[in-house]
């Protein structure tokens, strides 16, 4: 397949300028069932975003990835029916029951919430009739190849955004905690709370921290690796971000992607060219600072301990402060009114403050009456950039190149466009001569004809000047030239469509099939996340049984970790027991407490891992 970059819509707006950002692909949140709540879409607006991205030769995955009890599943399926017949590419889904109580017209994309974590896990997908799978974020590059060998299907790998601390899917401390699920789209977001790190004596092992708080992922520097190891989608997460957000980050992928496409000779997976009033710049938008989270083998510096909020670009350390505000050299060529800092200090913690005024080397932040005091001792963020902010909101436009000729034969006028792409798709309208007259000054015709074809302004589209091979033009006026080119957009967008339509709609899922494995590929219980029968039955159809369903629909959860990380608390203190580097002063086990519990802390140094389990156990 040809490479795609895949980004996050919240609605679809924010979709149509990831489009125009030059994204691929673009997944958004279903009517229900999305694992994202505040992202649901109705199927007129999904329907509607279909069509605006076909034309570009784009995707639109459709997200449908909780996991489904008995009750919810008809109307799942149904809903996912007619999103596919609505113009959707695939749906995205976790629940396996969804797979099979679905008509076999419907193409399925197995979400990262399937903990796809091994080859043999996505051999295991591909088998039950996933059409691409969705790799964890925490997969290396060596085991992106090794999947990407194992299976015949694309391989979609996350390359940006923010970060699950836990295994996708296998996370439950939030259900835990206060019963809302992530598996069910409705996370509280426990790793962003900060917690007390203690010893089995009750002994502080380190201050209070967001021990479970990571960075975001940025994988810009790596995508030619990532090519290489045979990646096929490449992932920005999101789908709660502003349309701002998905623009600057879709803009920046699409520059460093076609640069590496390029010098492998491969070609973009869409069409048209992208055009923006702004510089794209990861630093600018949202963002706990970066890490490319274990892609070349684990590593430190992943974890974001001190705050789990946005710090953005690093601008420095003030020279002085004052009552309200702090002095900064070149401050003024630096800062905006209306810039958002995030301060940093070892004394006083992290906060944010916008920027009010500046003079000269001096920035006044808060308001007036506050006269907030900035810490000698701060480092100074800027998340929000009040210029870019600006630039980022002008307009944004993509245009697939097109060519617009006017023709003759014995008996007819002949218009056509035709794109300039690999579709090699025209349209092409036919005047009899016999219903004009011919106008007597050609050059004159031929000058307005042109001008009035080649006008195509907010379409999807852009020539040069039209050819006219003509000896002889209509005289029709200028209202009627503009009447043909609307004619001409209409016609071919029509045709790129109906072509897309009959290659989308070709596709039948194949039937399941049971294949052998040396070890089973996932845990046979309530870790496989079965929600209801018919992902019982599946499981059970390819060789697996399911000793208990999934926690939230009254599963064995006190038997089951709470969480399965690559994090590890103790390798970002610098104290990893794999290297020997736990003060011996400290008895295990190690806990996490906060309001909500003590949560004890297991960790499998030999693979690498953390697990947080139940207070019962």
């Amino acid at each position: 397949m040809t490479p795609e970059l895949l980004s996050p819509a919240r609605d679809a707006p924010a979709a149509r300028e990831a489009i125009l950002a030059g994204a691929d692909s673009v997944y958004i949140g279903a009517p229900l069932y999305g694992a994202r709540k505040d992202a649901a879409n109705s199927a007129g607006d999904i329907a509607s975003l279909c069509r605006f991205a076909h034309l570009y030769g784009c995707k639109v995955y459709v997200a449908l990835n909780t996991i489904l009890f008995d009750s919810e599943l008809p109307k799942a399926a149904r809903m996912a029916e007619e999103l596919w017949d609505a113009g959707a590419d695939a749906i995205i889904a976790q629940d396996l029951g969804l797979l099979a109580a679905t008509a076999r017209r419907v193409k399925f994309h197995a979400s990262t919430q399937c903990h796809i974590d091994s080859p043999d896990k996505a051999r295991f997908l591909e088998a039950a009739g996933f059409a691409a799978v969705v790799l964890a974020r925490e997969t290396p590059l060596r085991q992106i190849a090794e999947t990407a060998r194992a299976v015949k299907i694309p391989v979609e790998c996350f390359v940006h955004g923010a970060l699950c601390v836990s295994y996708s899917g296998q996370c439950y401390l939030s259900y835990k905690i206060g019963g809302r699920s992530g598996n069910r789209g409705e996370c509280a977001q426990p790793c962003r709370m900060k917690y007390e790190f203690e010893d089995s004596l009750g002994k502080r092992v380190a201050p209070p921290a967001y021990y479970l708080s990571l960075r975001d992922m940025n994988r810009l520097s790596a995508l030619g690796e990532m090519l290489d190891a045979g990646a096929g989608i490449f992932k920005i997460e999101g789908r709660l971000k502003d349309a701002g957000y998905v623009k600057n980050i879709t803009a920046a992928y699409r520059a460093e992607l076609d640069r590496q496409l390029g010098a492998r000779g491969l070609e973009r997976a869409s069409f048209g060219e992208s055009r923006a009033a702004f510089e794209p710049d990861p630093k600018k938008s949202f963002s706990r600072l970066f890490c490319e989270y274990h892609l070349r083998g684990i590593e430190r510096g992943c974890a974001s301990f001190s705050t789990p909020k946005a710090r953005g670009e690093f601008i420095g350390a003030p020279r002085s402060a004052f009552a309200g505000g702090f002095e900064l050299g070149g401050a003024d060529k630096i800062f905006s009114n209306g810039d958002g800092l995030f301060f940093e200090s070892e004394s006083g913690g992290g906060f944010g403050a916008r920027v009010g005024r500046v003079s000269g080397d001096r920035v006044f932040v808060g308001r007036p009456e506050e006269r907030l005091k900035i810490p000698p001792d701060a480092k100074i963020w800027r998340n929000r950039d009040a210029k870019f902010e600006a630039a980022l909101s002008g307009k944004s436009a993509r245009k697939m190149r097109a060519e617009i000729r006017a023709e003759e034969s014995e008996t007819d006028y002949i218009f056509s466009i035709a794109l300039r792409d690999r579709r090699a798709l025209g349209f092409e309208i036919r005047r009899a001569k016999s219903g004009f007259e011919t106008a007597e000054n050609f050059g004159a015709a031929r000058e307005k004809l042109s001008e009035s074809l080649a006008r195509l302004g907010d379409t999807p589209f852009e020539c040069g000047a039209p050819r006219i091979d003509c000896r002889s033009l209509p005289q029709i006026k200028a209202s009627e030239a503009n009447a043909l080119r609307r004619e001409l957009v209409r016609g071919l967008e029509e045709k790129i469509i109906s072509e897309y339509e009959k290659s989308r709609t070709s596709y039948s899922r194949p039937l399941p099939r049971k294949i052998s494995f040396a070890n089973p590929p996932f845990e046979c219980d309530a870790r496989a996340n079965a929600a209801n029968a018919e992902a019982e039955k599946l499981y059970a159809a390819m060789g697996f049984k399911i000793s208990s369903r999934a926690p939230e629909a009254g599963g064995g959860a006190s038997a089951i970790p709470l969480m399965r990380a690559r994090h590890c608390i103790l390798r970002e203190l610098g104290m990893c027991r794999k290297e020997g580097k736990l003060p011996q002063k400290f008895k295990e086990p190690l806990f996490l407490r906060s309001a909500d519990g003590k949560f004890p802390l297991r960790f499998d140094c030999a693979n690498c891992q953390m697990f947080v389990l139940n207070p019962e156990e």
